[in-house]
């Protein structure tokens, strides 16, 4: 799959998600507002058309200096060979951006646009500081990807990502009705303990007693929160989303270039 039908299917599912949303109510809310909105058109843009370029071509000034010989060098491997040991790596590189974000008060900047948004839904997923962009971990493997000839590997490991965060941002808890069908319990009691759900990562971006924005930071293998000590599973819905406060949209989308004057570095907790 190349970039270009890979960006058009995250598209596609994207739209799809919120058309959902939209038809089943959750967009009529007063925290959906047209900030929210445009905060994650913006995203959108940078994360599909803007950035992607501008990282491709820093990996390539490293890489054909570093690994000069290596174009394409992995092209050969067998996908079920090479994709668990890089999609594992991919993700625990996110989880370590994930969780220093929440813990160094000039990363939190750069973060805090995504928690800041009074309610969830899938237009979240791309609720960032644009500069936030060009730090994901995912861009840059992505890149790397591309130069050694792992193009599956790449769209398998971008699909999957992509598709765990539109299930676990989506306003819909789904995971909450299907524990309710009759067998199910047993088998989301084992599954939300190694693969993020939308009760994890709900909490995460909750306010409230069952919320925990200082866990839950992976975006795929929730294994790595239970094993590091991170995780907390509360199998109920939010009382309430977003950060105490309203932040200035500059400062939200273009921080540090656009900072407040003494402003303080804080970490909401």
């Amino acid at each position: 799959m190349s970039r270009e039908a890979l960006s058009i299917t995250i598209v596609v599912l994207f739209f799809g998600m919120l058309a959902a949303e939209i038809v089943g109510g959750h967009h009529r809310r007063r925290a959906h507002s047209v900030r929210d909105r445009l905060y994650a058109l913006t995203g959108l843009v940078f994360q599909t058309a803007i950035t992607p370029p501008f990282v491709g071509l820093a990996v390539g000034f490293l890489v054909t200096r570093l690994l000069p010989d290596s174009a394409g060098k992995l092209s050969h491997v067998s996908f079920w060979a090479i994709f668990p040991i890089w999609f594992v790596t991919e993700e625990f590189a996110h989880y370590w951006l994930h969780r220093w974000s929440h813990e160094w008060p000039w990363l939190w900047k750069l973060h805090r646009t995504h928690h800041s948004a009074k309610d969830l839904n899938v237009g979240v997923i791309f609720r960032y500081n644009v500069f936030w962009t060009f730090i994901l971990p995912q861009t840059w493997f992505g890149a790397v990807a591309v130069y050694l000839g792992l193009t599956d590997v790449l769209a398998v490991s971008a699909l999957i990502t992509f598709v765990v965060n539109l299930f676990t941002h989506t306003a819909y808890r789904w995971d909450l009705a299907l524990r309710r069908l009759p067998g199910m319990n047993p088998v989301f009691n084992v599954l939300e303990k190694v693969v993020t759900l939308p009760d994890t990562h709900h909490a995460h971006h909750g306010l409230g007693r069952q919320a925990h924005m200082r866990g839950n930071y992976a975006v795929t293998i929730f294994l790595f929160d239970m094993i590091l000590g991170t995780a907390r599973i509360p199998r109920a819905p939010q009382e309430r989303f977003g950060l105490p406060g309203r932040f200035d949209w500059k400062e939200e989308m273009l921080w540090p270039l656009w900072r407040r004057p003494n402003e303080p570095v804080e970490i909401e907790s």
